[in-house]
């Protein structure tokens, strides 16, 4: 299956990463960036792909993390995954939590 990743900005990360709110999915883009798609067979394969040791072992993410004004590079609570046919889910502490479908 085809996944978006969307990281939090820096501004939302504080809130995110402790759970204290969650992302807005009509307004995604408020609070998070479009990373990159990336295939995996399943959200949970989609976090695992998405850790830094994974996709970026020796630094390769940087300039793309750095471009999009990101500091994170390993997929972490508050972070999103949209599936295919556009479901929402937030990283949550423990597993994923649907927030609802994708409006652009």
């Amino acid at each position: 299956m085809r996944y978006q990743v969307w990281y939090m900005r820096p501004e939302f990360f504080g809130k995110g990463i402790t759970g204290s709110a969650v992302p807005n999915p009509a307004n995604l883009s408020a609070t998070h960036v479009h990373l990159k798609d990336i295939e995996a067979e399943g959200i949970p394969a989609a976090y695992q792909a998405m850790q830094g040791e994974v996709w970026s072992p020796n630094g390769e993410a940087r300039e793309l993390i750095q471009s999009k004004g990101l500091q994170h590079t390993s997929m972490s609570v508050g972070d999103v995954i949209i599936d295919d046919v556009g479901n929402v889910h937030v990283v949550a502490t423990v597993g994923f939590k649907g927030i609802g479908g994708f409006r652009a």
